[in-house]
C-alpha cells in the first residue's frame, strides 16, 4: 500500500508536500507542482523544487515563511493558515495546513495546500523575503500590500540608525506598532521601550510624567520620582500624539533633544539621559506650525526620519489577512474555535471603508465573537455599521450623491448639523454633551446612520457615545 502512495497522492484535489525539518522539499504531488506552483515538465519541472526550501522557488514566493518560523519556534505539530502566493501573473488565496510527524526515527513536515481563490471575491499579493526581521515585523504589522512592504523597509532603516523618528497616520493605523518594531530590531532592544500618551494628561501632569519630580515640588509630591526620560535610559521613548503638547513643554522637550539632559520638576540639577525618541501624531504638524501651535525647530528635531502609516482603505487587500490574525487572537482569548468568515461576511468587510482603520476592524471581530455560534463568522455577526454600509451607498447613489462624496464625509469628519456647540478637540476627539447628542438624534428622526454622518464619525463611535450617555 505504501508503495502506491505517490500514485494515490497524485490523484488528490489538493497540493501535498513533504519536507525535512529544515523545510527542504522531499516530495511534491502533481497538484502542488502544476495547480499551485505552476511547474510543468519541460519548464521548471517538479524536480526543480526538490531539496529547495519550501517557501522559496526560483520564480515564485509563497508566504509560509513567517508561519513556518512560528510553528517551529513554538514546537507546534499542527498549523493552519489562509495565506497568499503568486503563480506567474496570477494571485492565489491558499488554505495551508501543516503537520509534523516522525517516521523511522526521522522528523518530517507534511503540508496540504488548497486553492480557495474562487471562494473569495478579492485579490491578494505575494509577500517578500524570509528572515528574522520579516518575522519580527510580520508579528507586529500585518499585511502584504506594497505600502506595507515599504513600511517594513523604512522600519529596518530606522532601526539601523539612532536618529529620532516621526510616525504619522490616521488614528488606528498602527503607529505604536511601528515604534515597537523599530525598538525590537534596534541595538537598544534589550533596554526599555517607554510609552507616553501626550494627550492623556494635563500639561502639569505630563511634565511630571516626562521629567519626574523631587519631594515637595507640588502638592502630593511626597517623594522623589524619576520620569519617563530616566526610565527609558539606554532605550527608546515613544511619545504618542506629540501634536498635543503645550508650547512650554515643546521648549523643554527641544532642550532635552539638544542637550541630552533633563531637570526634574522642582529641581535644577541636570541629569544626563541617553534615549532615542520616536514620536507619533495623526495631525498635520506643518499646518500647526503655520498656525503657531507647534515649534518648527522641534518639528525638525523630531522629524529627522519619517514613516507614514497608510489608512486601511488604502490597502484593502490586506483585510483577509488582518481578519485571520484577529480571529486567531480572539480564539485564544475566548476559547472558541472559529475557523474564519463566510464569503458574504468577507465581502462586506472588503467593501467597508474602515474610517477607524485597523482598530475598528479589530473591534468588529471582537463584536462578531460575542455573537458567533458556529465555526464561521457570518454577516449577521458583524456590526451594523458594516452590514448596512453597502445599502446606504446604494441609497445615496440613487439620490444622486456620488459614493466618493459620502465616503469622504465619513472619513474626513465633515460636520453637517444645526445643533450649536458641537466641536472637536485639537486631537480630533468629539466634544458633545448628552443634551446636544439627544437634540441631534431628534433632528435626524432617530436615524443613527444620518446622525453619525452629520458628526463625521462611524456608527460604532456614535453607538459608544449613546451608550455612555444612556441614550
Amino acid at each position: 500500500m505504501f508503495m502506491e502512495f505517490p500514485h494515490i497522492a497524485d490523484k488528490m484535489p489538493a497540493g501535498l508536500v513533504v519536507t525535512d525539518p529544515q523545510l527542504e522539499v522531499l516530495y511534491m504531488n502533481n497538484h502542488a507542482r502544476k495547480a499551485i506552483f505552476g511547474l510543468h515538465h519541460g519548464q521548471d519541472g517538479g524536480a526543480a523544487m526538490l531539496r529547495k526550501r519550501f517557501y522559496t522557488t526560483n520564480r515564485h514566493t509563497f508566504d509560509m515563511s513567517g508561519c513556518m518560523q512560528e510553528m517551529i519556534a513554538q514546537r507546534q505539530r499542527n498549523f493552519q493558515k489562509t495565506l497568499i502566493m503568486k503563480k506567474g501573473d496570477e494571485d492565489l488565496l491558499i488554505h495551508f495546513t501543516a503537520r509534523g510527524f516522525t517516521s523511522e526515527g526521522n522528523d518530517y513536515y507534511i503540508f496540504v495546500l488548497t486553492d480557495i481563490s474562487e471562494e473569495m471575491d478579492c485579490v491578494v499579493h505575494a509577500p517578500g523575503s524570509f528572515g528574522r526581521e520579516d518575522f519580527v515585523l510580520g508579528k507586529r504589522i500585518i499585511g502584504h500590500d506594497e505600502k506595507i512592504r515599504q513600511i517594513y523597509r523604512m522600519i529596518r532603516l530606522a532601526a539601523d540608525s539612532m536618529v529620532n523618528v516621526m510616525v504619522t497616520g490616521e488614528s488606528g493605523t498602527g503607529k505604536e506598532l511601528v515604534a515597537d518594531a523599530i525598538h525590537a530590531l534596534s541595538d537598544r532592544q534589550k533596554k526599555p521601550l517607554v510609552k507616553v500618551n501626550c494627550a492623556a494628561l494635563s500639561e502639569s501632569l505630563l511634565e511630571s510624567e516626562l521629567f519626574g519630580h523631587v519631594k515637595g515640588a507640588f502638592t502630593g509630591a511626597i517623594k522623589d520620582r524619576a520620569g519617563k526620560f530616566e526610565e527609558a535610559g539606554g532605550g527608546t521613548l515613544f511619545l504618542d500624539e506629540i501634536g498635543e503638547i503645550s508650547p512650554s513643554l515643546q521648549v523643554k522637550l527641544l532642550r532635552v533633544i539638544q542637550e541630552k539632559t533633563i531637570e526634574r520638576v522642582g529641581d535644577n540639577k541636570p541629569i544626563r539621559v541617553d534615549i532615542r525618541i520616536i514620536a507619533a501624531t495623526n495631525k498635520d504638524l506643518q499646518e500647526l506650525i503655520r498656525k503657531g501651535a507647534f515649534r518648527e525647530d522641534l518639528y525638525y528635531r523630531l522629524h529627522v526620519f519619517s514613516i507614514h502609516m497608510p489608512a486601511l482603505r488604502e490597502r484593502p487587500l490586506d483585510i483577509p489577512r488582518l481578519c485571520d490574525h484577529f480571529i486567531d487572537q480572539s480564539n485564544i482569548n475566548t476559547g472558541k474555535q472559529v475557523r474564519g468568515m463566510s464569503r458574504e461576511a468577507m465581502r462586506l468587510m472588503m467593501e467597508y471603508p474602515w474610517p477607524g482603520n485597523i482598530r475598528e476592524l479589530e473591534n468588529a471581530i471582537e463584536h462578531a465573537f460575542v455573537l458567533v455560534q458556529g465555526s464561521l463568522i457570518t454577516a449577521e455577526d458583524l456590526p451594523g455599521s458594516i452590514t448596512t454600509y453597502r445599502a446606504e451607498v446604494q441609497i445615496e447613489t440613487r439620490a444622486g450623491i456620488p459614493p466618493e462624496t459620502s465616503d469622504q464625509v465619513r472619513q474626513q469628519g465633515h460636520q453637517d448639523h444645526d445643533v450649536p456647540g458641537i466641536r472637536k478637540s485639537p486631537g480630533g476627539r468629539l466634544l458633545i454633551s448628552k443634551e446636544q447628542l439627544a437634540a441631534l438624534l431628534r433632528q435626524h428622526g432617530g436615524n443613527q446612520t444620518q446622525t453619525a454622518r452629520s458628526l463625521g464619525i462611524s456608527r460604532v463611535a456614535l453607538w459608544k457615545k449613546m451608550k455612555k450617555f444612556g441614550l
